[in-house]
């Protein structure tokens, strides 16, 4: 047979659980919902009003038990009107309780005028030896801690006025306490005196306290405020120190990051250009070697090759050497854009001068423009100038003496320029990498080069505001480059 459980462990819980609903009941939470800035009377207002209510809620259930004691004397005598009129006042306070949603300031406003209520009609039913000074104590303690030192002043004098007016009409006989569950003797003013000097120290020294009292915590709590506010102050400057100095940092870790970059650029260039600088000034020795010792015995034609050798070979150099120092000019940021207005035609014109000059006048550079010659332009002819270079020397290295290169200059909405090659091309796995530094394509076998140029064209587009794109020749082998320029430059 199976046993029962044991009861006690559920027997437990049930008082647990109803004594956590008494505390509840007689200490509320705080219903509102405190920020760290608030002002410090509204956190005593939230402070008073939770005290409010375990005030409300504590004076019912010890008035009610109150009543209770003494309700069967209460019956004997026959005062059932004050037995109603003490029950409902308590029950009245108990409800006041509950009803949190009504504004703090009437809830105390009328929880006092019960309590001052309750204390005067003890005193004009059951004389001075009963419990009129509790009430009148209270009422002059809860005004003070609930609405100011100010109020309890004012609630002292009105219960002090109320116990000498009641007790001066008992003491002639106008007032006949007759519900009195103990001898109360009938006053005279030495007694009443007596009292009031009493009621008015006593309270007096309570008024004194809790004012003191509560002016001490608005200063604590303002000190603390103004502590918390220095410290928050000191931890945002803290934190705009720290965020600088983190800025700095990533700008210091930046400089040197690009540092490294450029000096590594330098050891790339200086690596490269003196291995690239070998052949072109063998054959500058070799054909002057050739010249000195060997002139007379040459002909025309061969010493005239000889010549041409060499100055191929100086144009490679220095065209080699500007683009070096365009590089190292584009990754300083140092490239200046200048534009100045000029006219289509004008440009055509001075481009059709410069560009076969130092491209060695190529036989098989052809130059075509198309637009109004009068089309105003505002560009720099210098980066202009040195992108069409770029693309020019790039086509004539990579195509045949005698393939025809063609540049065509054309302006509507954008300045247009295309230059069209039947060299070896561009491979389409390497369309991407071109325009990268060094970059050479898989194709180039062993033509001479840095891998600069497609760059250095890309950078001074940029710099331009314009576009440069890469397509393979539509009539057959070799590349076409097409670079887009703005007509004018917005500041």
């Amino acid at each position: 047979m199976d046993s029962l459980p044991p009861q006690k462990p559920a027997f437990r819980q049930i008082i647990q659980t109803a004594w956590r609903h008494i505390v509840a009941y007689f200490l509320p939470a705080n219903t509102h919902s405190l920020a760290g800035d608030t002002d410090i009377t509204h956190r005593l207002a939230y402070g008073r009003d939770r005290i409010l209510t375990i005030m409300l809620r504590l004076t019912s259930l010890l008035g009610m038990l109150g009543i209770f004691s003494i309700m069967g004397q209460v019956i004997e005598q026959g005062r059932y009107g004050l037995l109603a009129l003490y029950l409902g006042g308590m029950i009245l306070i108990g409800v006041i309780s509950y009803l949190r949603q009504i504004s703090y300031k009437s809830r105390t406003i009328l929880f006092l005028s019960l309590v001052y209520l309750m204390g005067a009609i003890d005193l004009f039913h059951f004389g001075i030896a009963e419990d009129w000074r509790l009430y009148f104590s209270g009422f002059t303690i809860f005004t003070t801690l609930f609405l100011g030192w100010r109020s309890g002043i004012v609630a002292l004098f009105l219960s002090l006025l109320t116990f000498v007016t009641i007790g001066w009409q008992i003491a002639i006989g106008h007032i006949v306490p007759s519900a009195s569950l103990m001898a109360s003797p009938v006053p005279t003013a030495e007694i009443i005196l007596a009292f009031s000097i009493v009621f008015f120290m006593t309270n007096g020294i309570t008024i004194s306290a809790i004012s003191a009292l509560l002016h001490e915590f608005e200063i604590a709590h303002q000190n603390e405020r103004q502590a918390t506010i220095k410290l928050e102050q000191r931890t945002a400057e803290l934190e705009q120190s720290f965020s600088r100095e983190q800025e700095l940092a990533r700008e210091l870790a930046f400089s040197l990051e690009r540092e490294e970059a450029l000096s590594q650029l330098r050891a790339t260039i200086i690596t490269t250009v003196s291995h690239e600088f070998r052949t072109p000034l063998t054959v500058i020795n070799n054909s002057a070697n050739l010249l000195k010792d060997y002139y007379g015995r040459l002909t025309e034609e061969k010493r005239q090759e000889q010549y041409d050798r060499i100055h191929s070979s100086i144009f490679y150099l220095t065209e080699l050497l500007q683009d070096v120092a365009l590089v190292e000019r584009s990754k300083k940021d140092n490239l200046k854009f200048q534009p100045s207005p000029t006219t289509f035609g004008a440009l055509c014109a001075q481009l059709a001068t410069d560009l076969p000059r130092e491209t060695n006048q190529p036989k098989n550079l052809s130059i075509h423009t198309a637009g109004h010659p009068e089309s105003t332009l505002v560009l720099d002819y210098s980066l202009l100038k040195r992108v069409l270079l770029s693309l020019l020397s790039n086509a004539l290295k990579f195509s045949a003496p005698t393939s025809p290169i063609s540049l065509t200059l054309s302006v509507d909405k954008l300045l247009t320029a295309t230059v069209v090659d039947q060299g070896i091309g561009i491979l389409p796995e390497d369309e991407e990498n071109v325009w990268k530094l060094f970059y050479r394509g898989s194709n180039i076998d062993n033509h001479r080069g840095l891998g600069l140029g497609l760059f250095i064209a890309q950078q001074l587009v940029e710099t331009m505001s314009g576009t440069i794109t890469l397509a393979a020749n539509p009539e057959g082998q070799g590349a076409v480059f097409t670079v887009q320029l703005p007509l004018s430059i917005e500041y």
